[in-house]
This record gives structure tokens, C-alpha cells and sequence, in this order.
């Protein structure tokens, strides 16, 4: 992930001819990071998602549970 700042640099170099192998060094990153941001495929400081949350299948029970609607087991 880049952040804002690196994103801003990133096209700056760009548009001033830097190729995206040499922004990718100067800033220490990959080229298809770099590449990836240039082309608008990905927003500087947004990470992706994970993934689905595996607790998701138990929010009801832990609430119910922690709220003490629960019958005792």
C-alpha cells in the first residue's frame, strides 16, 4: 500500500518522464505496486479487505449471550 504521499510523488515522477521501474526504486516499492497505482487500479492509503470474518457466524449467539438473554447452560 502507498501512502498519499508516495501516491502524489508517484505521478508526479510520472508526468516529469520517469519510467515505472525507476519511480518503483526511488521509492522503494514494486513496479506493479506502482503500476497498480498509476493506472487508478488501486487508492493510496486503502487497504483491500481481508476477507470474510469467520466470527461472523456467531455475532448473534455471543450477543445474545453477553446481554444475558441466554439461557443458562
Amino acid at each position: 500500500m502507498l501512502t498519499r504521499e508516495e501516491d502524489i510523488d508517484a505521478h508526479a515522477l510520472r508526468r516529469q518522464g520517469w519510467t515505472i521501474s525507476a519511480i518503483a526504486r526511488h521509492l522503494g516499492r514494486d513496479r506493479k505496486t506502482i503500476r497498480a497505482y498509476l493506472n487508478n487500479e488501486r487508492v493510496a492509503g486503502e487497504r483491500k479487505p481481508a476477507g470474510d470474518d469467520p466470527f461472523e457466524p456467531y455475532v448473534d449467539y455471543v450477543r445474545a449471550r453477553l446481554t444475558g438473554r441466554c439461557q443458562a447452560v
